[in-house]
This record gives structure tokens, sequence and C-alpha cells, in this order.
């Protein structure tokens, strides 16, 4: 039998299927080779794609601002998933509306120029000391924020580019001082009232619930009786502040460093410039000719800062003799910058110039040759971004031998520590609600209480917590959310329906309260029956402390009086019932015009902000959008 199947191993038939086989085999091995993975999207604007990449970046990038401005109460917040689910939509949105506006944008033909872009980020006050740009901190604020160089010009030009168009299409937005007027009137407008505060205590003696009352709620509430679902869990940690915090750079780095960044750490070149302008007129060739005629009289010997008095077009310079101030190489319009860095001497004046304003002359009045700072300046920046950059590349490596090794050895991250040399960290009883710091980032939470990873006892694969952070988890035991038994919660629900009952009670004597103070009748009657009183407040303005803030709304939302009473319940944040009648409306005396002028700002950007929602909604409503995530 053997001889057989040796001999049908040879066949022609055999070698064929045999080739065949090998082929798929090759060809499978090689298309996963070729093949590149489609990159994931987060969604689609008109067939322009949102990469996932770019969402996480902005997710991360939003998350993290707030977690400076609000600290401990952001994570509080963050540990709710509705909350993280509505927060990664907002920023989902953003992403869709910037990507409208940059497709309208492009529609209408709107460009930013590369100076646009130079003056901007000069200008910005994140990247200035002394008032002055600093390369080097701008080099170091873009690396605290994962940017480069060239991905910042594009932010900035993209910036820059939709409030062209905000500007082109909102611009002319405005309010009518009239309008202004009359919401500075309402805004000082105050009001005279009588309450009575009904306090819940005073109907808290109630009858006390039934077992059958008791068992019904509990079946009917069952899901506020649940215990709340926990894990223990094993975790490690790689982060690149952590790791930056052990580095200390050396004298040698240090010197090296500034050695070949020499050109980061220089000022640039500076000239201090004056001109004077003839602007266009109908006719070109006439203004070409007076700028001409000016440039031979400042040759012949006239004082060129007299002239600019003279004649500029430009007013604002020529108050100051046609000074413009100190600039650097890149800033002004390219024939303008082209002519004033050609200059070779302080003193010299150009020929006639022509830019986009009109016709130019220039003057060198004062140079600053290229400075570079000394070591001793900069030489904790330079430390800094050593460090940064060496932790950098250190997380990089044990993050990679993190994830290599945490799949190695699936089971335990134990062997992961040694192997690795990081630190394990363990928790007990972790959930939703109180989990805090990395492990209250919603990618975590969700891995975490995932019903297959916890089955599978496994370790997770390495989960970005920011841009430089990552984390390996395994849960190591589980407690399911169980409902808890009547017997425990049998006091609970007893406070419960007693509370409830209580309010109830409460809201119908303020409920007839209300009633008597509209028709006038009964109303000492019920208030002797409560031993309460009426209390009276006069000119309560809008921002009054004197009552609780839904008091104080519902105040200002009730109707003018006039011959019919007004009066209204509100609920208390404590649970007590507040019955408020309006006895007077007291309008403002005068308006102080600064406050008009004021209001009549908010006014005019309320309005821009109302019209850059439409405008959103009339690019939505045209649009092809799908959510991906």
């Amino acid at each position: 039998m053997l001889e057989k199947l040796r001999e049908g191993s040879q066949g022609p038939v055999a070698k064929i299927i045999l080739i065949l086989v090998i082929l798929s085999f090759a060809l499978a091995g090689v298309g996963s080779y070729i093949a590149s993975p489609s990159e994931q999207l987060a969604a689609e604007v008109n067939g322009e794609s949102i990469t996932r990449a770019e969402f996480d970046q902005a997710y991360q990038n939003e998350r993290a601002r707030l977690e400076n401005q609000f600290g401990d109460a952001f994570n509080q917040l963050a540990a709710d998933p509705n909350y993280i689910a509505q927060f990664r939509n907002d920023v989902l949105q953003r992403l869709i509306n910037e990507r409208l506006l940059d497709q309208a944008a492009d529609k209408y033909g709107l460009r930013v120029s590369d100076a646009q872009v130079k003056s901007q980020i000069l200008g910005m006050q994140e990247f200035q000391v002394d008032g002055r740009f600093d390369n080097e901190r701008y080099l170091a604020v873009l690396y605290r924020a994962n940017l480069q160089p060239a991905q910042f010009r594009d932010i900035i030009r993209a910036d820059l580019t939709r409030r062209q168009l905000q500007q082109a299409l909102l611009g002319s937005e405005f309010a009518l001082p009239a309008e202004a007027e009359l919401l500075v009137k309402l805004n000082q407008q105050t009001r005279d009232l009588r309450y009575v505060t009904v306090p819940l205590a005073n109907f808290s003696s109630q009858q006390a619930p039934t077992e059958e009352e008791m068992q019904a709620y509990y079946q009917e509430h069952q899901s506020n009786f649940q215990t709340e679902e926990a894990v223990d869990l094993e975790y490690i940690i790689v982060d690149a502040d952590a790791i930056a915090e052990t580095i200390q750079p050396s004298e040698e780095e240090i010197e090296q460093y500034y050695q070949a960044h020499l050109q980061s750490y220089s000022q640039p070149e500076q000239r201090k410039v004056a001109h004077i302008l003839v602007n266009f007129s109908d006719d070109e060739a006439a203004d070409k000719a007076k700028a001409e005629a000016l440039l031979a009289r400042i040759n012949s010997g006239e004082d060129f800062a007299e002239l600019a008095a003279e004649a500029s077009d430009e007013s604002f310079s020529a108050e100051n003799g046609g000074e413009l101030g100190w600039f650097e190489s890149g800033v002004l319009p390219e024939a303008f910058d082209s002519a004033l860095f050609a200059i070779s001497e302080v003193g010299q004046v150009s020929d006639v110039v022509k830019t986009e304003a009109g016709f130019h002359i220039i003057k060198l009045l004062e140079l600053q040759a290229e400075q570079a700072q000394p070591l001793s300046e900069v030489k904790q920046q330079i430390s800094q971004r050593l460090q940064q950059q060496q932790a950098q590349a250190a997380f990089y490596a044990q993050a990679q031998r993190l994830a290599e090794v945490a799949f190695e050895i699936p089971d335990s991250l134990v062997d992961v520590a040694k192997e690795t040399g990081l630190e394990r960290k363990t928790l007990s009883g972790l959930t939703r609600s109180n989990a805090s710091g990395e492990l209250a980032q919603a990618q975590v939470l969700n891995k975490l209480f995932d019903a297959d990873f916890i089955a599978e006892g496994l370790n997770s694969d390495a989960i970005q917590l920011a841009a430089e952070s990552n984390i390996v988890v395994r849960v190591t035991a589980h407690q399911p959310s169980v409902l808890k038994s009547f017997e425990e919660v049998q006091s609970q629900i007893a406070s419960a329906l007693t509370q409830s009952k209580a309010s109830k009670a409460a809201q119908e004597y303020a409920e007839s309260l209300k009633q008597a103070m509209l028709s006038g009748e009964g109303l000492d009657a019920l208030l002797y029956e409560q031993n309460l009183q009426v209390e009276a407040k006069y000119r309560v303005g809008r921002d009054s402390q004197d009552l609780e803030p839904q008091v104080v709304r519902q105040l200002f939302t009730m109707a003018k009086p006039s011959e019919q009473k007004v009066a209204e319940r509100i609920t208390a944040m404590n649970g007590d019932q507040v019955v408020i009648q309006i006895t007077a409306v007291n309008e403002a005396e005068s308006v102080d015009p600064s406050e008009t002028q004021r209001w009549l700002q908010q006014l005019a950007n309320v309005k821009t902000e109302a019209s850059y929602q439409v405008l959103i909604d009339v690019l939505k409503s045209k649009a092809e959008i799908e959510n991906l995530l």
C-alpha cells in the first residue's frame, strides 16, 4: 500500500495539486506583506476622511485641556460612561464642523499666505519671552503638544482660513443700540415679591409604608438596588513624563546639543525700516511718477522723515517720519522684504518698490546683526529638551518591550514586570464610579469591564492613555452586578417611600397656598395650619443672593402682574416648597451709556454665534456625513 502511495505521489496529477497548494500559500503569505491594512476612519465628510488618529489626537488634547482646567472634578465626570460618550461625540462633531468649513473655504478660493502664518505665530504669547518670540520656547511647546513645526503651521493656516470664511460670511452681523438698551433695562429690572416657604420636614411624619407597598416598590425599581460590577486587577504603566524625572543630561551632552543647534539659539538679523507710500489711484502711471519724483527729492538731499510726514499716504507711519519698526526677513510682503534686505548700509534708500498697497520708497534706519544667545542663558532649556528627547526614546523602547513581553507571557503581569523592570501595580474592588486617574479613562474602563476580556483572564494589548503613556491591564477577579435582597434594602425603601409621601403632601399643601394667593381667600387659615407666614422681598435683582437661584430664575420668567395675580410653586434644592407671588416690577430709572455699549458688543457676539451655528447647519444639510465611530 505504501508503495502505491509513493508511486501516486510522483504522478502528474499529484504534482499539479502540490504546485497549486504551494502557490496558494505563497500568494497568501506575500499578500499579507504587501496588502497594507486600510486606515481606520472616524468619519467621512463629503468623501474626505477624518482618520481615527486625527480623532484620537483631538480627543486626547481636549481631555488634557479639561483635566488641567478642572482637575479631579473632570475625572469624576469622566467616570460616567454616558458623559464620556457625549464628550467623544462633541469632539468628533467639532472635527466635522472644521472639515465642512475647510471645504467651504476651498470652494470660495480663500487662501492664507506663508507671511500671514508666520506673523500669526510670531505674535502668539505662548511663544514669547520678555515680549519677543523665542524659538526654543516655540519648539518646546510644540514638543509637549506632540506636534511638529510643519504640522503646527498647517493648523494655524487652516484656522486663519476658517476665520477668513467666518469673517466674510458672518462679519456683517451687528446689533442696534435700541436692542442693547432694551437688554440693559431688562437686566437691571428688579421685582418685588411675597413668598411662603413650606418645609418638607413639616410633612415627614407620614404613615409608615406597608409591607405590600415596599414589596411593590422593590419590584418596580430593581435597577436601583443592583450592586455595582467590580474587578480586581493588575496593571503596568509606562509613561514618558515619569521617565523624564529620572533623567539628568550631562554637561557634555548639553554643550554638544548647543553647538549642533546654534542657529535655534540665535536672534535673526533685524532691520528698522521707514517708508513713504503712494497709494494706487485710477492712474497707476501717475502714481509711479509721483513716487519717483519723491525719490528724486530724497536723492537731492531732502530729509526723508520730513518728506514722509508731508507726502506719505500712510498717515500712521507718516506721523513718525515714516517709521514702521523692526522686522526680520520673511515677515513683510515679498517685494517690500526683498528690497529692504537688499539694502547694504544704514541710511540707504531703495528704488521705488511696487506692492499690493502701492508704491514705496524704503529707508534702512538701523540694523541689528544676528546674535547667538550664550550657553548660560539657554542651558536650562537645552537640559529640559534633552531630558524630553531621551525620555521619549526610552518610552518607545520600554513601551515596545512591554507590549512584546505582555503578549509572550499572556496570563500574568508578575513575570512581565520582572522581564521589563517596570512596576506592577494591583487594585481591588475597582468600579466604574470609583475609578480615578489613568484607570478612569474610557478606553481602560471599557476593556476592564468587557465580558470577553474578563472571561479570558489574559493581559490586554497596550492601551494608549496619552501621546506618550501606555498601560497594560489584566483582570484577576470579577464581582458581577447582582440584585440586593429585599431585606438588605428594606430600610432604604421605607425611607424613600416616606420621603415620597412627605413630598407629595408638601406639594399638595403648597398648591393650595398658591390657589389661595391667587384668589385672595383662605390664605390665613392655611398658614395657621402649618404655623407659617408670608415674607416679602423688595427690588430683587437677577443676581440676588437672598433667594435660591431657581427661585430667582422662576421669578424672572413669570409674567408681569396686571389685573390678574401671578403666583408659582417651586421645589427648592432641599425639597422644601416655595410659593411666590410677584407684587411689582420695577424698571430701571436710567441706563448707563457705557453699559449699553458693553451689551451692544455682547449682543453682536451672540448674533454672530447664532449665525455661525446656522452656517454649520446649512453646510451639514448639504453634506454627506458618515459617522464611523
